[in-house]
């Protein structure tokens, strides 16, 4: 049996290779400015959290994947989950300790970075790709696309994991199996249908009571009323509903969509809580990546102003449109415009109550 050299801390780390990666351009030219050390250092920084960020996803998609999922793998899934939003809040801390520069000790070095960009980090544009965020979503940066700006290897690198599942996907798929929604007569839609209606004339008449508005927002918030309802009543409706897919606004199948909608309104039963506490925490995740985007943004406009990016980007007009547009699961946060009181939701037939609960409950 042989015996293992003893393992000594930074060769683990492998810190020699990690400390010496901070390469100051400034130095190079012969006029080393003391921030761009806390620039590249924030930058790996991130790119080492990206690199863990995409590991918890590749679990949480295999996990989530499978044919038939564990009630434990759905819990390990959503602590994978947790961690994720934890590391994208650190990301968000990172701007704070970056901004002790500031944008004048920024100018010491900038015009050194050209044409190098914040948009060509690989890594988190296979972040926003295993997360769900396609092409047809995505705010393009000129016509060439942001791939074009992206060496031969980091494109086919990308395309590769585009081909793969992601996690919209996987939880698309993973609704799609939800049992429960139908047993016999019963049909979930018909019972909360009804229901969803009267919400909606409720709207229409408080709306009527507003004496604040004006004609164009009165007009403006009973449109917003009938966008809803037109939303709803797709969901009765296959035509209908694959024709907001095909106009892009949806992209959840209505299978999927009805299935989260169903956990949504009885979350309160055992066997569903576990379900909605992962639709949660999908939902906040897919906040956070907005709130670091937002917060990206305001550190680009302190730093620079309306400066173009050193990317040819339109710099903050740009990172700002992608806060809203590259939300993945939208059509999740949507459908909270359709939950009821719980006084209001209709009850649910015995046989369905009871495969909600736990065996030793029923």
């Amino acid at each position: 049996m042989s015996v293992q050299a003893r393992l000594y801390y930074s060769e683990y780390l492998q810190l020699d290779n990690i400390l010496s990666a901070q390469q100051l351009r400034s130095a190079q030219v012969g006029e080393a400015a003391h921030d761009e050390m806390l620039f590249i250092i924030i930058h790996q920084a991130f790119e080492l959290w990206f690199k863990q960020l995409l590991w918890e996803l590749q679990d949480v998609i295999a996990r989530l994947g499978q044919e038939y999922v564990p009630e434990s793998d759905v819990g390990i899934a959503l602590d994978r989950l947790r961690r994720m939003i934890e590391i994208i809040k650190l990301l968000e801390h990172q701007f704070d300790v970056l901004e002790t520069m500031t944008p004048q000790q920024f100018m010491e070095f900038r015009d050194l970075l050209y044409p190098a960009s914040g948009f060509e980090s690989v890594q988190f544009r296979m972040v926003e790709v295993k997360l769900g965020l396609d092409d047809r979503h995505r705010v393009q940066i000129d016509a060439a696309g942001y791939r074009a700006r992206l060496h031969a290897e980091d494109q086919r690198a990308l395309e590769r994991i585009a081909a793969e599942p992601s996690l919209f996907t996987t939880i698309e798929r993973w609704l799609e199996k939800m049992p429960f929604m139908e047993s016999g007569s019963y049909r979930f839609l018909d019972a909360y249908r009804q229901a969803v209606e009267r919400i909606f004339e409720h709207d229409r008449a408080e709306l009527e009571r507003v004496t604040t508005l004006s004609p164009s927002q009165l007009q403006q918030q009973r449109e917003q009323i009938a966008r809803l309802e037109r939303h709803f009543h797709a969901l009765f409706d296959a035509d209908a509903y694959r024709q907001l897919l095909e106009h892009g606004e949806k992209r959840l199948s209505q299978r999927a969509t009805l299935a989260a909608l169903f956990i949504a309104v009885y979350s309160h039963y055992p066997l569903l809580q576990q379900p909605y506490r992962l639709l949660d925490t999908v939902l906040e995740l897919d906040k956070r990546i907005s709130l670091f985007r937002f917060r990206h943004a305001l550190m680009v406009s302190r730093m620079i102003g309306s400066r173009t990016g050193t990317g040819g980007s339109s710099g903050f007009d740009y990172l700002m449109k992608t806060v809203l547009e590259h939300r993945v699961f939208a059509d999740l946060a949507a459908l909270s415009s359709y939950i009821l009181p719980s006084s209001k939701v209709p009850p649910l037939p015995d046989e369905i109550a009871r495969q909600l609960h736990f065996v030793a409950e029923v």
